[in-house]
């Protein structure tokens, strides 16, 4: 997965959006740590700029 970060870093702007994606069995609390499972480039939608270019990263079940 860090490879996959430290690429993304390199090929996308700096100001590039990235999005947390938690789907576990449990609500995340405050304070809770979570593993990280996939980071990829994505698209999310901007009501002004239509679809942009996001990093989205996938959390496992939280520790």
């Amino acid at each position: 997965m860090l490879g996959d970060w430290q690429r993304l870093a390199r090929e996308l702007p700096p100001q590039t959006p990235v999005i947390f994606r938690y789907d576990g069995k449990k609500p995340m609390e405050t304070e809770e740590y979570c593993d990280g499972l996939r980071v990829y480039p994505s698209k999310m939608w901007d009501g002004y700029d239509g679809w942009k270019p996001c990093v989205l990263v996938e959390l496992g079940e939280c520790f």
